[in-house]
C-alpha cells in the first residue's frame, strides 16, 4: 500500500513537472507578461510565444513585416498555403556618408531616432554606459563594454553592406557611421516539412 502511494506521488510530481515545463514559454516580447504555448509566430525557424492574440500583430507591426500572401513555396516550387507561414528577418549593417543621412534614412522607413538612457546591457546584464552604444531600427542600444556590441551583432547574424555607398546620398559611406536595420518578410510554404528545410538552409535550425 505504501509502495502504491509512493508511486502515485511520484507520477503526480512528474506530471506537475511536465506541465510546468510545457507552460513556461518565457515572457511575451510585447507585453512582458507570461507567454502562452498556443499563441506564437514562427520567426527564423523558431517559435516566439505571446500572451494573447493581439500581441503577434503588434510584433509584426514593430518588425514592419512585408506580407504579400501565399504564392509559391520557396522549397518545393508548389503552391503555398496560408497555414504554413514563417517570418524571415534579416538584420543589415547600413553605413552612411555623414551624420545627417541616418536621420533621413530612418524617416524613409517611418522610424525616429530614440536615444533613451543607458539601463542594463542586453548581453551581460551589467549596467550599460552612454559611450558604448549602437542604433538598431532607430532605437539606441547601450552596452557595458566594447565587446558587447560585437556579441549583439553576432547574435543577430548581422549582414554587412558590401556596396560601400550611403543609401541616402549615394556617396562613399563611412564604415564607422552605421546603424542596424532589420527587414522582415512573410514566407509561405506548401506543407509542414518545407519550413523545416527552409530554416535549416537559412538559419541552421535543426543542425
Amino acid at each position: 500500500m505504501r509502495r502504491l502511494a509512493y508511486l502515485l506521488t511520484a507520477v503526480a510530481a512528474a506530471g506537475l513537472l511536465s506541465v510546468g515545463v510545457a507552460a513556461d514559454k518565457g515572457k511575451c516580447p510585447i507585453s512582458g507578461r507570461p507567454a502562452k504555448d498556443n499563441v506564437y509566430l514562427v520567426v527564423n525557424g523558431k517559435k516566439v510565444h505571446f500572451c494573447c492574440p493581439n500581441c503577434p500583430k503588434a510584433y509584426e507591426k514593430k518588425l514592419r513585416v512585408k506580407d504579400e500572401g501565399p504564392s509559391t513555396c520557396p522549397v518545393s516550387g508548389r503552391p503555398a498555403k496560408a497555414e504554413h507561414r514563417m517570418i524571415h528577418t534579416t538584420t543589415k549593417k547600413v553605413a552612411f556618408c555623414c551624420p545627417s543621412c541616418p536621420k533621413a534614412y530612418l524617416k524613409k522607413l517611418g522610424l525616429k531616432l530614440e536615444k533613451g538612457k543607458p539601463g542594463k546591457c542586453p548581453i551581460s546584464g551589467r549596467p550599460a554606459k552612454a559611450e558604448q552604444s549602437l542604433v538598431h531600427d532607430g532605437k539606441t542600444i547601450y552596452f557595458c563594454c566594447p565587446n558587447c556590441p560585437k556579441a549583439y551583432m553576432k547574435k543577430l547574424g548581422v549582414v554587412e553592406d558590401t556596396s560601400g555607398k550611403c543609401p541616402v546620398s549615394g556617396r562613399d559611406a563611412d564604415p564607422d557611421n552605421f546603424m542596424l536595420v532589420t527587414e522582415a518578410k512573410a514566407v509561405y510554404f506548401c506543407c509542414p516539412n518545407c519550413p523545416k528545410a527552409y530554416a535549416k538552409k537559412h538559419f541552421g535550425a535543426g543542425k
